[in-house]
């Protein structure tokens, strides 16, 4: 089983809670999260509604290093922001634990989470890293998915990408006809994310095949 998780994280220290106090008229949705070529955060988010211009401002004025606009349309904008400052640890949590997003909200006092864990035992891992942070973790729902064929080795959908993604390449052949560097670039994120996301593809691999087998031989 795999768990869909609702749940807020209140901590006004979180990425960009002071762009959405700023402009209360505008819904932040985040779509992704990395760790850039020089170890900087980076969000990936969608604007809706209100002013967007107003955004802009907001950002301007807000800890961040860089900003830009990867898209738009009448009503909302995708923005790619590389934040100045280290945010809380929890952030690089979503990372570690090799989270599955699924929807994030940004809010002035917080965020608004929506993601995928492998198991409970990962779900008491990240309430209690949000509590060693200073972060009040509050639990809405948590709903147990039944995994598909693709993912019956308890592996994330980042974390299979980036298997089948390194096998096609050739990063596994002896010799090695690919890069972390190449891999990243195919998959766009960097190449110490790709080496974390293969390492923890491959223990959870061994967990749910060679260390299964041994518990109930």
């Amino acid at each position: 089983m795999t768990l869909v998780v609702e749940c807020r994280l209140v901590s006004e220290r979180l990425p960009l809670t002071d762009v959405a106090a700023a402009v209360p008229d505008v819904t932040l949705r985040v779509e992704n999260t990395l760790t850039s070529a020089r170890s900087r955060p980076v969000l990936i988010f969608w604007a809706d509604g209100g002013r967007l211009d107003s955004v802009d401002a907001a950002l301007r004025d807000a800890s961040v290093a860089t900003h830009s606009v990867l898209g738009s349309t009448v009503d909302r904008r995708l923005y790619r922001v590389e934040l100045s400052e280290r945010p809380p640890a929890i952030y690089t949590e979503f990372i570690r634990l090799d989270t599955a997003p699924i929807s994030a909200t940004i809010t002035p006092s917080g965020w608004d989470v929506r993601t995928r864990l492998s198991d409970r035992a990962t779900l008491a891992e990240f309430n209690k890293d949000c509590e060693e942070n200073g972060i009040t973790f509050r639990l809405d729902r948590v709903v147990d998915v039944a995994p598909s064929d693709s993912n019956e080795y308890g592996l994330t959908a980042k974390q299979r990408e980036t298997l089948l993604a390194a096998h096609e390449a050739g990063y596994f052949s002896v010799p090695r006809t690919t890069s972390l560097a190449e891999l990243g670039a195919e998959l766009g994120v960097t190449a110490p994310s790709v080496s974390e996301r293969l390492r923890r593809a491959q223990d959870r691999l061994v967990r749910h095949t060679v260390a299964s087998d041994k518990k109930t031989s």
